[in-house]
């Protein structure tokens, strides 16, 4: 897949929603946490960082339960037909059936599954798995270009076992003629201003894609000296789009490893989601719930 297929398919999932109403078709695009822990700790990170006010409990979503989430979709017609995704706050290679879990997925019919991951566990054994497995794409998130930094950054020297890990994938997608796109991306702070052509230089060659993202730290605790080390800018109400409908609440659905649909990957509380399907598991019960309702309701009211 090309650079520029790559971003028009992140342009349509993100930009591109034509039922801004509060009783949307089923979502064409499904996220499902396969499970909520990571091996390392971004200090940005409001999940897993030192400054995350609510951090997820550790919990796995078992395969039988993933297997008839997708089936139950499927079964609806339309969830999930754009895309189906499997991450949410924790690394996906953390998950022991990765691989069967993308084989299912395909399997049963879905046209495109991707994952996002730091890369630190994407050994070659694992990363030959879940690509011969059929995965269409997986994003890299990597902010730093030295093991020093990085490690302050992630919290983890595994700087080097990343850019390994990425070369290897790189090498096997062209051996075996594969098609997956591939990406980076990267949250740029004060810390690291100045390092996307180095960025380029080091990853450019082995993923299509890469995207530079201005740290956000108003979902953190507002340490001072943190602040003052990493904050780019105050994200204050100049820095708002008041007129921005956030397309998720009507064209994509997220399920976490407790299975509580949830708002989307941005707003990940154990105390905020939208439905149960521990007590009704009803996918399509839970797209037209109450509170999905309401939710939509709130974007509508605030743009007018």
């Amino acid at each position: 897949m090309s650079e520029s297929t790559m971003r028009q398919h992140m342009n349509d999932r993100f930009g591109k929603v034509f039922h801004y109403t509060e009783n949307p078709p089923l979502p064409r695009s499904l996220n499902i946490e396969l499970n909520s822990s990571c091996n390392q700790s971004c200090i940005f990170c409001p999940f897993h960082g030192k400054y995350a006010i609510n951090p997820p409990k550790p919990s796995v979503m078992d395969f039988e339960t993933v297997k008839r989430i997708l089936d139950s979709a499927k079964n609806l017609g339309g969830m999930g037909e754009k895309e189906v995704g499997f991450y949410l706050s924790g690394e996906a290679f953390l998950y022991k059936k990765l691989a069967e879990v993308i084989a299912y997925a395909k399997k049963v019919g879905y046209e495109y599954t991707f994952l996002t991951t730091n890369g630190a566990l994407a050994f070659p054994e694992q990363m030959k798995a879940v690509l011969d497995a059929g995965l269409d794409s997986i994003r890299f998130s990597i902010n730093a270009v030295d093991r020093e930094t990085y490690k302050e950054i992630h919290g983890k020297d595994d700087f080097d076992d990343v850019l390994s890990n990425i070369k290897f994938m790189h090498h096997y997608i062209q051996e075996k003629n594969l098609k997956v796109a591939t990406s980076l991306s990267c949250v740029i702070t004060k810390k690291t201003l100045g390092i996307q052509d180095k960025v380029k230089r080091i990853f450019g060659e082995y993923v299509e894609d890469i995207l530079f993202i201005p740290v956000i730290v108003n979902r953190l605790l507002p340490d001072k000296k943190f602040l003052e080390e990493y904050r780019l800018f105050d994200e204050g109400e100049d820095k708002i789009n008041k007129n921005y409908i956030c397309p998720m609440l009507f064209d994509t659905m997220y399920i976490n490893a407790d299975l509580k649909v949830m708002p989307c990957c941005d707003a990940y509380d154990s105390n905020t989601f939208f439905y149960d399907l521990n007590e009704d598991f009803n996918l399509e019960h839970a797209w037209t719930s109450d509170l999905y309702k309401r939710y939509r309701d709130i974007f509508f009211e605030k743009c007018g």
